[in-house]
């Protein structure tokens, strides 16, 4: 289980909504990762646009061109046709200039919209189970040794998940041993007519040990 349930309604009326902040347990490991694919995206996006949109518009500009001077071959052409077949060819070309560079950002945006938001989800996935592992530790270094819950299955870091059951397995195991141990010494001291006050000690130590266990 990751850290969504943190956000469940405290009541009943349908599941829980899914919201951003859900998805952002560590902002800055995540943003920082998904920041580094949308940048990437961004130069190489760009970069290869700016590429393919200069050859675009080279061979525009030079079809533009050898349809002007075909349009004036033959035949006289006074200044002012000539200046609007070159004011309109200039207008093409911008045009064409124009409708490449709107599709490079357009694209641009959409990727880094869509990469930086599936980036976020994809580090969710990691974040979620280190989060929860981070709360199951702190339980155990509280002195919890009966740990309910864990990791669901599909999440990612499932080797983490099972080396943490078995540290618990293995502490709640010694535990046991010196809670047993414990509880001879105190049969023996009680037998032996030990001080009283020193039986308390050993029976304060035996409850608090057993408690931990029961957590």
């Amino acid at each position: 289980m990751t850290a969504d349930a943190k956000s469940a309604p405290k009541s009943g009326g349908g599941p829980p909504k899914r919201m951003l902040r859900n998805y952002l347990l560590d902002p800055k490991f995540q943003l920082k990762y998904t920041g580094y694919v949308v940048l990437v995206t961004v130069v190489m996006t760009t970069g290869v646009g700016a590429w393919l949109g200069y050859e675009a518009y080279t061979y525009s500009a030079g079809m533009s061109e050898m349809l002007l001077m075909q349009e004036g071959a033959g035949m006289e052409v006074d200044d002012t046709l000539q200046e609007l077949l070159e004011e309109q060819s200039a207008e093409e070309d911008e045009a064409v200039r124009n409708k490449i560079i709107t599709g490079i950002v357009v694209l641009v945006l959409i990727l880094s919209f869509t990469l930086g938001l599936t980036g976020i989800i994809i580090t969710h996935r990691i974040v979620g189970p280190a989060y929860k592992m981070t709360l199951l530790l702190g339980d155990v270094a509280g002195g919890q040794l009966n740990v309910h819950g864990g990791l669901r299955k599909g999440d990612e870091l499932q080797n983490v998940g099972v080396a943490f059951k078995k540290m618990v397995v293995a502490l709640r195991d010694r535990q046991e041993e010196e809670l047993a141990s414990v509880k001879e010494i105190i049969e023996a001291a009680q037998g032996a007519d030990v001080d009283s006050e020193i039986l308390d000690q050993l029976g304060t130590l035996r409850d608090h040990m057993q408690a931990h266990l029961d957590a």
